[in-house]
């Protein structure tokens, strides 16, 4: 029994996303929206190039582990809630 329940719980963490996965996908999909968001602002264009290559780099580096995909297009609709001046300052941040 105990063997059995081990194996659930296994395959429980394989198949959804973990912490790291989340906060991952969740920065991924901020830089990503807010490079969007910046890329018309002046003085702000290769910030939000710096923005979008980040972004690209976090999801490289969790793309294929657990459901990383599903949690970034979760975290994209929310970041576009994000207000232009909190993107400047990911922007400035980097």
């Amino acid at each position: 029994m105990k063997k059995l329940l081990f194996i659930a719980l296994l395959a429980s963490f394989c198949v959804n996303a973990g912490f790291a996965q989340k906060v991952g996908a969740s920065f991924a999909a901020k830089y990503e929206v807010c490079a969007l968001k910046l890329k018309d602002t002046p003085g702000y264009k290769l910030k939000a190039l710096g923005l979008k290559i980040k972004a690209d780099e976090i999801g490289r580096e969790h793309v294929g582990k657990g459901d990383y995909i599903e949690a970034f297009l979760k975290e994209k609709k929310k970041a576009w809630l994000i207000s232009p001046q909190k993107c400047k300052k990911f922007a400035d941040k980097l």
